[in-house]
């Protein structure tokens, strides 16, 4: 039919009132048809921040160090986990970074099924809108041997903003089949998948998967050039969005200066005993170890050493420090996975109060080879009295920075981690940890400066500087929340940043946790029921819940509605699979 006869039928007297329904049909089909072709001719964009990780980490608590803006994920169990900034240029694809996910059972007999470990971002974006996600990672290992499929890595997403790993349902495999020698790595292997957005916001989650129980080996997974492309998100910072083109954004009015505010610190008295070893030490059968510490080795086919350090350059306070020594020289063939340490009761703790353990320290070592991650510090504890290092299920990384050149030390580096205290006296472990079986090799671990102090809150009214922070030419918000020790995503939270690569010269962004009410006295909560909690309104004060039996603080954290690392790091908790009965949680707001 032409158009001139349509247009005829349609306006006749006869058919008008189907005309009208004709053309309103046309019009609809036009509206249709023109904003599909609006959204296919959008310009797309990597809506992924910090895929290719050359904008920093941020330690993440129970995980280590992940790539800002990112968050974490494990599932605990029979396995230790470690997530690094990894550097060696064979598993970097772009740049001079990646993000490394370790899972490992080395020292363990008994270790489980389907152990997971993985990353995962919420993003903004548009509504039924086509994204492709593209990715590169390689998988190395110290097992060859067994199921070639026994590794996995899989991507996954979910609509909404909120995150939980564990109700993903389209977890898609990759096809990664190739497994490299841990120390020999091959090429990268690409991954790339297009989905249809069904929300205004996404999490893209991706993930490590160890099948089966086998003890002793390492698994390590490198992932790198991450993007996400398709249209931008329409949501983004206010001040952003209402900015002309060369204008200087206005900042963000400051809050009253004479609102009461909560404020920690955690410099209490120390309670741990000859922690600058300015104290002497003992003679022992191993060596000379600080009076005060008990040592402890796990043999095998390496030799070990315990000093007491006066060389300058690698002591912080006083002219005493501890050294520990691993090495392999004219071992032949030598173990993997040595490990020597001290050890210490601490008393007069209160449980469930938050402590702060710093150690100054430094890794140092001869014929280290490529690995950069070859050696490494960790600390544990035990609850009571049990001072067997073997019985210690929470060993966590000590980050003490680069490892230096045995006789070419750098800086003493300082290591500072939270925990809630499980018992009013527990056993504190510091060890050296020789990962590879590499003869000729030495480690050495220097100690120094050991404190444990109890935080406390207090309420005042601080300077605004201390709660709000003004942004600088070059600063970045993963640099931010280092110097405020706060996490990227707690942070892009209090200030409504959903792009963590977009803030702007005179932005003043708020420090989560500074300007928030005082907890209250801690009230026994219900247990932890199916019923929703509700949402807390920002700047009310915050929520408590008391630990029953059986619960965990992922189901917590989904009973309320927060991410889980953001209430593991609101509570001070370092191992997010470790709470006890009894322990109060302050619930984070919106």
């Amino acid at each position: 039919m032409s158009l001139s006869i349509l247009r005829t039928w349609i306006f006749s007297p006869r058919h008008r009132h189907w005309g009208i329904l004709v053309a309103a049909l046309l019009i609809g089909l036009s509206l249709f048809a023109l904003s599909s072709a609006t959204r296919t001719s959008a310009s797309n964009v990597n809506v992924l921040a910090n895929g290719n990780f050359e904008d920093g980490f941020v330690a993440q608590p129970g995980c280590g160090m992940v790539g800002a803006g990112w968050g974490c994920f494990t599932n605990g169990g029979g396995a230790n986990y470690g997530f690094y900034q990894e550097q060696w240029g064979p598993v970097v694809a772009n740049g001079a970074s990646s993000q490394l996910i370790e899972i490992n059972t080395k020292g363990s007999f008994s270790a489980d099924v389907d152990r997971y470990a993985g990353i995962y971002q919420t993003v903004s974006v548009v509504d039924w809108a086509e994204y492709t996600l593209d990715l590169k990672g390689i998988i190395r290992t110290t097992e060859l041997n067994g199921d070639p499929w026994r590794y996995r890595v899989q991507v996954g997403w979910s609509n909404g903003k909120a995150a939980d790993w564990t109700k993903v349902t389209n977890w898609k495999d990759l096809g990664w089949d190739t497994y490299y020698p841990r120390e020999s790595p091959g090429a990268f292997s690409s991954y790339s998948t297009k989905f249809m957005a069904e929300d205004d916001y996404i999490t893209v989650y991706v993930r490590v998967w160890k099948k089966w129980g086998v003890g002793g080996m390492e698994l390590d997974v490198n992932f790198d050039a991450i993007s996400l492309t398709g249209p931008a998100g329409g949501h983004k910072p206010a001040a952003t969005a209402t900015t002309a083109p060369g204008q200087t954004p206005a900042p963000t009015p400051l809050a009253p200066t004479a609102t009461p505010v909560a404020s920690t610190s955690c410099a209490a008295q120390n309670l741990v005993a000859n922690g600058n070893f300015e104290s002497g030490f003992n003679a022992t059968a191993i060596g000379h170890v600080g009076k005060s510490w008990g040592w402890f080795t796990n043999g095998g086919a390496a030799n070990y050493g315990f000093y007491d350090e006066q060389w300058p350059p690698v002591v912080s306070d006083g002219s005493h420090g501890q050294l520990i020594e691993i090495n392999s020289k004219g071992v032949y063939p030598t173990d993997a996975d040595r490990n020597a340490g001290i050890y210490q009761k601490i008393s007069g703790l209160k449980q469930g109060t938050t402590y702060q353990l710093t150690v100054k320290g430094q890794l140092r070592g001869a014929n280290i080879g490529p690995d950069a991650n070859a050696f490494a510090a960790q600390w544990g504890y035990t609850s009571g009295s049990e001072s067997d290092w073997a019985k210690v299920n929470n060993w966590q990384i000590l980050d003490l920075g680069a490892i230096h050149p045995r006789t070419g030390p750098g800086a003493m580096a300082t290591a500072t981690v939270k925990f809630t205290a499980p018992a009013n006296e527990i056993v504190l472990f510091i060890r050296g940890w020789k990962k590879w079986a590499t003869s000729e090799t030495e480690m050495n671990l220097n100690l120094d400066s050991i404190s444990l102090s109890g935080c406390s809150t207090t309420t005042g009214t601080p300077p605004s500087t201390n709660c709000q922070y003004v942004v600088k030419p070059g600063d970045s918000l993963a640099w931010i929340a280092q110097k405020y020790w706060v996490s990227v995503q707690a942070l892009a939270a209090a200030n409504g940043i959903y792009n963590v690569n977009i803030i702007y010269v005179g932005q003043v962004l708020t420090i989560p946790g500074c300007a928030a009410a005082p907890a209250p006295t801690a009230t026994p909560a219900p247990q932890v029921t199916a019923t929703p909690a509700p949402t807390a309104t920002p700047g009310m004060t915050p929520r408590t819940y008391t630990v029953q039996p059986g619960d965990s603080l992922s189901a917590i954290a989904a009973h309320y509605g927060v991410d889980v690392y953001y209430l593991a790091q609101a509570n001070g908790i370092w191992n997010i699979n470790h709470i006890y009965v009894g322990q109060v949680l302050v619930i984070p707001g919106d």
